[in-house]
């Protein structure tokens, strides 16, 4: 199995990335391919809605996406990290969701679909409720692409680094876990 993961994060090492390890050391004991996409130090230009990609599945953007699309292409799973944002994903993670539009061909069938796909997601509310949207945006994304969404981790309380609870890192292997 294959595995990318989007980093949403500008903080290579806070809260979102004790579960994205978790995640990734549960891969790797099981041998699986595993690819980590820092987003905040690609250079990933916006969806600019000209769907040009449409045809042939290329972006006439000339950037980092490219590369993030082979990724997802060749890869099984996608895992979405990200902390929460005014109520949805980082601005890094939101820009490759946008250009996702390129997996979908002229009548909008996706090139990607049947992927599997998990969310990672920190916050630093302790109500479970300001995820919602971001979880619904997930959903739709994920519905529209014709990926197979296979569960997902909130972690609340996550204002100060290390905040993350080891019942929320035995969750995340657990998920992973599920999927092998």
């Amino acid at each position: 199995m294959k595995t990318v993961i989007l980093f949403g994060s500008p903080g290579k090492n806070g809260n979102t990335r004790q579960l994205v390890d978790a995640a990734s050391e549960t891969l790797k004991e099981k041998r699986h391919d595993v690819r980590m996409l820092f987003l905040n130090d690609l250079n990933i230009r916006p969806c600019q809605g000209c769907h040009a990609c449409l045809s042939k599945g290329i972006c006439r953007i000339n950037d980092d996406m490219k590369d993030i699309r082979k990724y997802m292409i060749e890869s099984d799973l996608i895992i979405y990290a990200t902390p929460v944002y005014w109520f949805g994903p980082s601005g890094q993670l939101k820009l490759v969701m946008d250009r996702s539009i390129s997996f979908m061909d002229n009548d909008y069938n996706s090139r990607i679909k049947g992927k599997q796909a998990i969310t990672l997601v920190t916050l630093g509310d302790e109500n479970l409720d300001t995820v919602k949207p971001l979880l619904s945006m997930f959903q739709m994304t994920f519905d529209f692409l014709g990926l197979s969404y296979k569960g997902h981790i909130e972690v609340p309380g996550c204002m100060e680094k290390g905040r993350v609870k080891k019942a929320y890192i035995e969750k995340t292997k657990k998920l992973i876990r599920s999927l092998l």
